[in-house]
């Protein structure tokens, strides 16, 4: 029979500080530092619209056109896009990633419970209990910075994604302004092709009464038909733009599109300017802006981590745990009384390696220059939308008064030759030419108080929404270790 008794060992591996380290002296400087230096001149205090994911704002931005029915269809839409529930599932990706990141800068614990039962094959009954016990811990100190790099690399990766999210909710939105603003459009144009096909209808009948009379030829008869054929087919292709334009919103309100929509809304006038402020405000508003300056954040943090590669990788463990085990009894299985201590460096370098980790330094070094590059052009293309958006909005403006001068004169015109069509001392062909110009005249007039919405969105957008309305961006004293700004 085998007596009991306990055997206990120390583990070098059980609670751990690992002190790791793998980077290059003189540390680099920050990401925002380098940051600083290399912008060209934007000012350090860069500031952005508040991105909390709340719909007020940008349902606060399209009240101005004191519609009911399209503040609700924005609300939907921000509420149940699917494109828009996607991207938030990446900025909540980004989070955790973050998250993962940030963990390293706190202890790593595990524990280990086992037991099992074994005898000889010879001696099936003579059975041997053994248990055991371990308890282990670690730690990381960024004693060189290349978590600290990486935490800021992932917090600026993090802002980025809210930014492009924020950017993906103001086009929602607006794309579902500007798809209400267009089925009311086309609804505007169906009355007036409708009121068309009436005054055609109507014409046709005296011009019928006149043929049967023998007063007129048939050419002129052939030709009335063949303008009422004309009207009805204008009928026709408005409707189905109509029923285009209805399933445009149903799409981008998250609905599968059934042409059930009904709107009673009406074309308004288009708001003032949006506030403009000065350019360098201006643009700090825009998403995509801010995310272009916070991946060269991020690029730099990830270079700043690549030029580590080539200098002396320094590891430094300091350990101490406890691991148990016993034989047929668990007495003492979770005694503390043998902790033991542990302390090793090591120092490794490499000698050659083909070149490979120069070359990560230099795609390194050149992904950033990449995304200077891109972060210059997005601010350039950013200043041509706004400066392009308001020139149209001016544009569309004051074509608004001619083409309102233009329908007013061609009414009176129309009103005029069809008192004398039926006095008998007009043309068929001079009075479909008076008519074709006023509805043409009134149909543009329609289109060009559409297109000056449209392009009020398009100035809103381009300005990232009000720029009044800012908060500071991320600086280096409240994400450099990876805390998440929310102010």
């Amino acid at each position: 029979m085998i007596d009991n008794k306990m055997t206990r060992g120390v583990s070098a591996g059980a609670l751990a500080a690992l002190l790791t380290a793998c980077g290059h002296l003189p540390i680099a400087e920050p990401a925002f530092e380098a940051l600083a230096d290399k912008r060209a001149g934007v000012p350090t205090d860069w500031t952005i619209a508040q991105m909390t994911g709340d719909p007020a704002a940008i349902i606060a931005d399209y009240s101005v056109f004191q519609d009911a029915q399209l503040i609700a269809f924005v609300q939907e839409a921000l509420e149940n896009n699917r494109s828009l529930r996607a991207a938030i599932e990446s900025v909540r990706q980004s989070e955790m990633a973050l998250q993962q990141v940030r963990s390293r800068l706190l202890p790593q614990v595990g524990a280990s419970l086992g037991a099992s039962v074994g005898a000889p094959v010879d001696d099936l009954g003579n059975t041997t209990d053994r248990y055991s016990f371990g308890l282990s811990a670690s730690y990381d100190f960024d004693i060189m910075g290349d978590l600290s790099a990486s935490i800021q690399a992932s917090a600026a990766g993090l802002r980025s994604s809210e930014a492009v999210y924020e950017q993906a909710r103001r086009q929602i939105a607006a794309q579902v302004a500007r798809s209400y603003f267009a089925i009311i459009e086309q609804q505007l144009q169906l009355a007036l092709d409708r009121g068309s096909l009436d005054r055609q209808r109507q014409t046709f009948r005296i011009t019928q009464t006149r043929f049967d009379a023998g007063s007129i030829a048939r050419d002129e008869l052939v030709l009335g038909e063949s303008r009422l054929a004309i009207a009805e087919d204008s009928i026709l292709a408005t409707e189905a733009s109509l029923r285009a334009a209805v399933r445009a919103l149903e799409t981008a309100l998250g609905r599968f599109p059934q042409n059930k929509l009904a709107i009673q809304g009406t074309l308004p006038e288009p708001p003032k300017t949006p506030p403009l402020g000065l350019p360098e405000l201006t643009i700090r508003s825009r998403p995509d802006v801010v995310a272009a300056e916070l991946n060269m954040i991020q690029t730099f943090a990830d270079t700043r981590i690549a030029q580590m590669g080539p200098w002396p990788q320094l590891d430094s463990t300091l350990t101490l745990g406890v691991q148990n085990s016993t034989i047929n009894t668990t007495s003492d299985l979770f005694s503390f009384d043998d902790f033991a201590l542990s302390l090793g460096a090591s120092l490794a370098q490499s000698i050659f390696d083909g070149g490979a980790i120069d070359a990560r330094v230099k795609s390194a070094e050149s992904r950033e220059r990449a995304a200077l590059e891109r972060y210059g052009q997005t601010v350039i293309n950013a200043y041509a939308e706004i400066v392009g958006a308001i020139d149209s909005f001016d544009t569309l403006a004051s074509r608004n008064v001619a083409l309102q001068k233009a329908s007013d004169a061609a009414q009176e015109v129309l009103r005029l030759g069809e008192l004398k069509y039926q006095e008998g001392s007009e043309s068929l062909l001079n009075l479909f030419t008076v008519r074709d110009s006023a509805e043409t005249a009134e149909s543009n007039l329609i289109s060009n108080r559409r297109a000056r919405l449209d392009q009020w969105i398009v100035l809103h957008t381009a300005l990232g929404g009000d720029p009044t309305r800012a908060t500071p961006l991320a600086t280096a004293a409240n994400t450099a270790e990876g805390t998440r700004a929310s102010q």
